[in-house]
């Protein structure tokens, strides 16, 4: 049996309505960006518009849609993402729901998130993609929490949610950081033994030595591809091996942003204005050099030992970013956002799949201030024109790259 590439639609829902000096009146689009450029007349009806795209998506045979968890800032309108999932589970009839995914830490008890969970794949007929995500940068200033134990509580708010879907109930937890008397959830989600849990990471040897323990999947998150994708497959079917697992395309994926237009030059010309509305506004004080940087968080890291020396051993001071990007070539080149008539983009993620060896790819379609119609534009021209070459093509990519594909998807756990 053959399996294509999934094919997800991610949305970031940023805010679209910045008043075009705001590059040179402000230091950063994160946590101290002030909430008085909100404009409230401007601002009615947005994250309804946004909710209908991702909608649109999955009427369009999208294989999901994907929300995400951000706070206080100007590239991410979704600080609570499981209400936007409440109302696509409402709205929608097919696709997969991704939450990817609720920082654990700043959600105080974690058996609050096992509930919600488990209503969203009650309310969705067991369509709901959990995603837990360990770290959040600038998050961590958001919520005054302390770096340096939120990996650690991360991974037992996990086990306690696992163990809510998964254990009969009521049984007593003992956690260090969340003991629990009784947990006993109602409702328990439709999916058995549990919905597939996703994580995301940035090539962190110890978050991939978690999630494959777990048999979770694996998402890179990183918006810069090229090798660096091949580098992070490699990475963890090598943790992978060490747990006695095989790697399957299935249990990884890969964010990207992608514009489709009739033409090249077309594509272009529309996306040229919220492409670096986005990098240069959404990514200050993230992804740019420019500006102050919240990446890292306060205090000490929250990342393993290791981690943090191959981190410091392979980051240079003053190294342009995607944010930095000042023209069509530079952005090219970082094969993080790809745009261009149907054939340009189906052969740029043909490309990407084959030499990357992931299953996964989770599409941003709205960029920046992308204006609505051509954001729905966009994703109808990709699923019209790209998608099913892309999934003919990918199905013999993936079998022929990963014969024993099949019987390792029948054995892995969820």
């Amino acid at each position: 049996m053959e399996r294509p590439v999934q094919l997800y639609a991610w949305h970031f829902m940023s805010y679209p309505f910045l008043p075009p000096d705001f590059d040179e009146k402000y230091e950063l689009g994160w946590i101290t960006v002030p909430n008085k450029l909100w404009d409230p007349e401007k601002s009615r009806g947005l994250l309804r518009e946004y909710i209908d795209q991702l909608v649109e998506a999955d009427a369009l045979g999208f294989d999901g849609m994907v929300t995400n968890e951000h706070h206080q800032n100007i590239y991410g309108l979704m600080p609570a993402p499981n209400i936007i999932a409440a109302a696509l589970a409402h709205s929608t009839r097919r696709g997969k729901i991704v939450v990817l995914g609720n920082l654990l830490p700043l959600h105080g008890n974690p058996l609050r998130v096992a509930e919600e969970y488990a209503m969203l794949d009650n309310m969705s007929d067991g369509r709901i993609v959990a995603g837990f995500a360990p770290r959040g940068g600038q998050e961590t200033f958001n919520y005054n929490t302390p770096a340096a134990l939120q990996r650690e509580q991360f991974w037992e708010a996990v086990d306690l949610i696992t163990d809510a879907w998964t254990k009969p109930g009521p049984f007593a937890f003992e956690g260090r950081h969340y003991p629990m008397r009784y947990v006993n959830p109602w409702p328990q989600p439709t999916q058995r033994p549990h919905p597939p849990v996703w994580v995301p990471g940035s090539r962190s040897r110890e978050t991939m030595q978690q999630v494959a323990r777990r048999g979770f999947s694996y998402f890179l998150s990183s918006r810069v591809h090229g090798s660096e994708i091949a580098k992070g497959r490699l990475a963890f079917t090598k943790v992978l091996e060490e747990n006695g697992q095989k790697y399957q395309p299935f249990r990884m994926g890969i964010l990207l942003s992608v514009y489709v237009a009739e033409t090249d030059e077309q594509a272009q010309e529309e996306a040229r204005e919220p492409i670096f509305y986005f990098i240069k506004f959404c990514f200050k004080g993230h992804l740019r050099q420019e500006g102050r940087s919240l990446t890292q968080g306060p205090a000490v890291p929250n990342m393993a030992p290791e981690d943090y020396r191959q981190y410091l051993q392979h980051s240079t001071p003053g190294q342009p970013m995607l944010g930095d990007v000042n023209d069509w070539n530079e952005l090219k080149n970082a094969q993080s956002i790809i745009l261009g008539s149907p054939d340009t983009v189906f052969k740029a993620l043909k490309e990407m799949v084959e030499v990357s060896g992931v299953g996964n790819l989770l599409i941003q379609f709205h960029i920046g201030n992308m204006k609505n119609e051509l954001a729905r534009k966009s994703m109808r021209l990709f699923a019209e024109h790209v998608a099913p070459r892309l999934r003919a093509e990918t199905s013999t990519i993936l079998k022929r790259n990963f014969p024993e594909m099949e019987r390792e998807l029948r054995e892995a756990p969820v």
